[in-house]
């Protein structure tokens, strides 16, 4: 009885362990996704180190959030759980951000040469400026809507403008 328990036990562990190492090679994957790809525009110039935020237009693209980063081109790639993985087809309302801080005039990295790379500072000199007008970093207010299709867009194209 006891061997029996014993070979019991050492394959339902066999079993586990194949199970567990077949799921973590599809880990973070998502079934649907389909290529997301783009350039980001503003005043006809390519908007470089912008962040790109795609939150589903409706409510049955629950936790389908896509996210991308623009090179120096403007041209960005989306991924909702890993990098290049693409989005869900769906409309989304899309937010385009990007800021500048400033401590004392100076960015982050001159002001830590400045005073060392583990110097402080004080909270309320940051300042953070918004790059592109501000109607497009609101996630409820952006005038910005772009539709995945079933088969992906690797051309998106998103224009900001005064």
């Amino acid at each position: 009885m006891k061997s029996k328990l014993s070979t019991i036990c050492v394959v339902a562990c066999c079993v586990a362990l194949v199970v567990s190492v077949g799921c973590k090679k599809n880990a973070g994957s998502r079934a649907g996704l389909v290529p997301g790809a783009g350039v980001v525009m503003y005043n006809g110039q390519p908007v470089a180190d912008a962040e790109i935020e795609m939150r589903p237009a409706s409510e049955d693209q629950i936790n389908s959030v896509a996210v991308g980063r623009t090179d120096e081109a403007g041209k960005f790639t989306l991924m909702t759980d890993r990098p290049g993985d693409g989005a869900l087809p769906g409309k989304y309302k899309t937010v385009v951000k990007k800021t500048k801080e400033t401590i004392d005039g100076m960015t982050r990295e001159e002001y830590q040469e400045k005073n060392g790379k583990d110097a402080t500072f004080d909270k309320n000199k940051l300042k953070i400026e918004s790059l592109v007008p501000e109607k497009y970093s609101d996630p409820i207010n952006t005038p910005l809507e772009v539709e995945i299709p079933a088969k992906g867009d690797k051309n998106i194209t998103i224009t900001l403008e005064d």
